[in-house]
């Protein structure tokens, strides 16, 4: 099986964002949305793949890491 690479002229800052002890990448802005993957800010992927706020990023990266493992 080839490995493809998925190549995007989308220019995204990233930035780190620590909650706990993790740290994870965050891409985006204020206009595009944020994600911790950068190609959910492509134009032809729905807005719903995006956080609106790097804000309401955080607090669902929070939510995660306070569940229980598998039941986030």
């Amino acid at each position: 099986m080839k490995a493809e690479l998925m190549q995007s002229n989308v220019a995204v800052s990233a930035r780190l964002l620590k909650v706990g002890l993790e740290v994870f990448p965050v891409y985006g802005d204020e206009k595009s949305g944020f994600s911790v993957e950068p190609s959910d800010l492509h134009a032809q992927m729905p807005g719903w793949y995006r956080y609106s706020s790097i804000d309401e990023l955080f607090f669902a990266l929070v939510n995660l890491n306070m569940a229980p493992e598998g039941l986030a």
